[in-house]
């Protein structure tokens, strides 16, 4: 195709009749000619239009591939739905990949444009994929996040390993937020495009009082008889638009939703009403046996507010986007969760609280940055005109100071991350395990090719890290170094990867966790499942500890004296600077123990102040990491009976569930609940379940349908 037929299939699937500034600005810096660009403009300024121009030209014209990161898995899911909407119909295939750190995913050779989560397209270099040699474009969005301390260090890596095996690709940088472009862009050798073109013009404004002063528009004065957050609402409300509140913990999120959900119920349509109910009893369904929290939103939404953080089950925040997106849900109140990408038709974003507690710094106001990100969200082309960001002030002074901050301040610079040790070990082991380092001087000349190494024009600040991870990595028996000597001196060190730390690599683990891993399993001859909970809890990926309360205390303590003979590892003393931290381990264990001794979630959140979300994200974390436990054991020498063992607790984490009831869960729709109903009645194995008739199973089960589904299932085998 030529470049112009390529701008009139983006312009006719997206709606448009031209190309607007910085989509035109971006043609004539040559994006249709390969040219690497960072792209450094407003939400909503076009930019993934950019990626779909760069996109069809690799993909039809030269029948290569385009990988388009992504540091949100949710966003990656929406770019993927996006574009296979638009371009499937004109043979481009899509494909998401975001899962699964230990696959190298083959179908993707099948196709033409493939969406990752950094994490992911890291995994499948570690793993070799065969698709990455016919990359032809890569687009790194939201590139700010190199400055994130857990996302940044990833992508960095990532984009400096890419741009060494495909020194022919064409790389797109995209971000709302860059103060030094330039660096990134002399970094990923691209030319610079920033502009200030928004189609949807985004007013900023200070509420202080029951008024709203605005900045290069005309003020809002609110009704005073209310709070200023129901003030606010009931303004934006009468103006038939939506808004985002974001404040500074997952408390104050919940608690802002229930204080506003009755005022915003007196804005509600009977039929929004009667949809919002169906949406609320979804949201309280979304687990077997509804939490606290559970009913708390449900009740909110029933209202048309929603609370949105890290703590709901994903099914909830994908159910609470798409009523959002649908204008059923008129007020969300979030964390910084919804801060990044995600398009929601969003008018106005309140930022209540811009500061956040630090423990040992106190409380520090958020970065400019970060703030930009979350007025970000408001003003979208298909549905406002404009859009605003609302600081929120508590009297006049602190009015001056976030004018001053955050209206008048500047941006602040991107920085590198890589420095971290925990980051430095995990890709020091991948970069030689892949071979891209093959001695200790190689690695330090890619350092030097790091975003780091670009910007602050040597790595020698970071030479003595690496010679000490090195060490540990050897120490652990993950690599293996030679010297290299010239004229009797060694001018480097040869490094070579074993078996087990390539497999490590490949898990996508921190070295160090599986060190603990070893280290404890490799002499272990006999064990509780506590006990394997206890050093579970030591890895990193499952850090930070939960928090310890007053009433957490006695209840661990009681368990670690119950328990005591079965520790791997020493147990701290009560004075020691580690028992803290060692509390906070043994809790984490114990809410993994209720978990797998058919505890209810409600159960488990009530004792231990833990949310569902969190909740399944550590059961993900845990289920992972015993999956690479076991891979690692067919490298070092386990016992038999430790391994066995491993397995079972694998299912029981999964599922939460007693060693009894594995062999019913891996029926198809059995979960923890309706296994434990079969066991009761008498039914504990697939054999049982041959013996007994249709109607027996449907009544245990109080479901036909069910019932007869698992009866065909099993008299298949």
């Amino acid at each position: 195709m030529t470049k112009e037929e390529i701008v009139e299939l983006i312009l006719k699937e997206n709606k448009f009749e031209s190309l607007n500034p910085v989509q035109r600005k971006a043609f004539e810096m040559g994006i249709l000619d390969g040219e690497n660009l960072v792209v450094s403009s407003p939400t909503s300024s076009g930019k993934t239009i950019l990626a779909e121009l760069a996109g069809l030209n690799v993909s039809l014209n030269k029948g290569q591939k385009m990988l388009y990161l992504s540091p949100l898995v949710a966003l990656a899911r929406e770019k993927y739905e996006e574009f296979k909407k638009k371009y499937e119909k004109y043979g481009i295939k899509v494909a998401l990949s975001i899962g699964n750190y230990d696959s190298s995913d083959p179908f993707l050779e099948k196709y033409s444009w493939i969406v990752c989560s950094n994490e992911k397209a890291d995994s499948l270099i570690r793993h070799e994929a065969s698709f990455i040699k016919d990359v032809g474009l890569v687009v790194a969005d939201e590139i700010h996040l190199l400055d994130d301390f857990e996302r940044g260090p990833t992508l960095e890596i990532l984009l400096t390993i890419l741009k060494e095996i495909l020194p022919s690709a064409q790389f797109l940088a995209f971000s709302a937020t860059i103060k030094n472009a330039e660096e990134i862009g002399e970094w990923l050798g691209a030319k610079v495009l920033k502009s200030d073109f928004r189609p949807v013009p985004l007013y900023k404004g200070i509420l202080v009082g029951n008024k709203i002063k605005m900045f290069k528009r005309e003020s809002y004065e609110l009704r005073s008889d209310l709070s200023l957050e129901e003030s606010i609402v009931e303004d934006t409300l009468l103006k038939k638009k939506q808004l985002i509140f974001f404040l500074s913990s997952r408390k104050n999120a919940e608690a802002l939703a229930e204080r506003l959900s009755n005022l915003v119920f007196h804005f509600l349509e009977e039929k929004e009403i009667k949809e919002l109910e169906k949406i609320s009893q979804k949201i309280e369904k979304a687990l077997e046996i509804p939490t606290e929290q559970c009913k708390k939103l449900a009740n909110c939404l029933k209202k048309g507010v929603a609370f949105y953080h890290s703590g709901l089950v994903f099914f909830q925040r994908v159910l609470i986007e798409e009523n959002y997106k649908k204008g059923l849900i008129k007020v969300i109140t979030s964390t910084t969760a919804l801060a990044f990408g995600i398009n929601l038709p969003n008018w106005r974003a309140v930022v209540r609280d811009v500061k956040r507690y630090y423990p040992g710094l106190g409380s520090i106001y958020l970065p400019v940055l970060e703030v930009e990100q979350m007025f970000g969200r408001s003003g979208r082309p298909q549905y406002d005109k404009w859009g605003e960001g609302i600081l929120v002030a508590k009297n006049k002074e602190e009015e001056r100071e976030l004018n001053e901050y955050y209206i008048r301040g500047e941006l602040e610079e991107i920085s590198s991350q890589i420095s971290s040790e925990s980051a430095l070990r995990m890709h020091i082991l991948s970069l030689v395990a892949n071979r891209f380092c093959k001695s200790q001087n190689q690695l330090v000349e890619f350092l030097k090719k790091t975003f780091f190494g670009k910007k602050y024009g040597q790595v020698e600040i970071l030479k003595e890290k690496v010679e000490g991870i090195i060490f540990a990595l050897e120490d652990w028996g993950f690599l293996k170094t030679q010297e290299i000597r010239e004229d009797g001196e060694v001018v480097d060190k040869q490094l070579m990867v074993t078996k087990v730390g390539k497999r490590i690599s490949q898990l996508y683990i921190d070295p160090l966790s599986a060190n603990i891993f070893i280290e404890n399993l490799i002499n272990c001859q006999k064990a509780n499942e506590f006990s394997f909970l206890s050093f579970l809890a030591k890895a990193k990926e499952l850090k930070p500890s939960p928090n310890l309360s007053s009433k957490d205390i006695f209840l661990i303590e009681q368990e670690i004296f119950e328990n005591q003979d079965w520790f791997f590892f020493p147990i701290p003393d009560e004075f020691d600077e580690e028992y803290e931290e060692f509390l906070r381990e043994a809790k984490l264990a114990m809410i993994f123990s209720f978990w797998i001794n058919e505890k209810s979630e409600k159960e488990i959140m009530q004792k231990f102040k833990i949310t569902p979300g969190e909740l399944r994200s550590r059961i993900e974390i845990a289920d992972w990491l015993i999956y690479s436990i076991l891979e690692i054991s067919k490298l070092v020498p386990v016992a038999k009976q430790i391994q066995k063992l491993l397995r079972k607790l694998r299912v029981r984490i999964y599922y939460g569930i007693k060693e009894e009831l594995i062999p019913l869960v891996k029926l198809e729709g059995i979960g923890r609940l309706r296994a434990r109903l079969l066991f009761n009645a008498g039914v504990k194995t697939i054999q049982d379940l041959k013996g007994k008739p249709v109607e027996k199973i449907a009544q245990i089960l109080k479901s036909k349908t069910l019932a007869q589904k698992i009866k065909e299932k099993i008299s298949s085998q």
